[in-house]
């Protein structure tokens, strides 16, 4: 497995009514986080920049009957920024990191979040690794991936807010016009 430092800022999107973005006890719970098997240990799930905290948004609202802009505005996902100290990773990124960890070259596209768990099992287990950075699923092709984000574990320092939350209105339109 190959690492690299990580470190700067990051945003996480979360839905308004949580008390608490920064649990991990949301992903622990899921079957459908990547980065840690459910049940196991959790990890908080971060985007690299607002496009991809945008992808993420406009994914989790993919293909159900409600749409991202179908729901009322005080629904829509929210916005916090957070500060991640320079840490070492799993890189799950670049060419060399995901040939490492024997993924195919169109990672994420068609890779399972259960062929992950394994991988991240025994990152979890580095305790010089403080999570994965990793090619975001969220609109991406067979060629590309939109950008990057970074599950950080639960056993890593505790991450703190850097700026104050941002409503959907307030964050979103920042990333594209209005209309989109």
């Amino acid at each position: 497995m190959k690492s690299l430092a990580r470190g700067g800022t990051y945003y996480r999107v979360f839905k308004p009514g949580w008390s608490d973005p920064l649990d991990t006890k949301y992903a622990k719970q899921s079957k459908q986080s990547r980065w840690n098997p459910p049940g196991e240990f959790g990890a908080l799930y971060l985007n690299r920049n607002l496009e991809v905290a945008a992808a993420n948004a406009r994914k989790q609202h993919a293909r159900r009957a409600i749409g991202l802009f179908d729901l009322k505005p005080e629904k829509r996902p929210s916005l916090l920024q957070v500060s991640v100290s320079e840490s070492r990773v799993l890189d799950a990124v670049t060419v060399a990191g995901v040939a490492a960890l024997r993924l195919p070259k169109s990672y994420p596209l068609g890779v399972s979040v259960e062929r992950c768990w394994p991988i991240a099992r025994r990152a979890y287990d580095d305790a010089k690794l403080s999570g994965v950075s990793y090619r975001s699923a969220a609109e991406c092709t067979e060629t590309s991936w939109l950008g990057e984000e970074l599950a950080w574990f639960d056993r890593s320092p505790r991450l703190r807010e850097n700026g104050p939350r941002r409503p959907f209105n307030a964050w979103y339109p920042d990333v594209y016009p209005k209309g989109r």
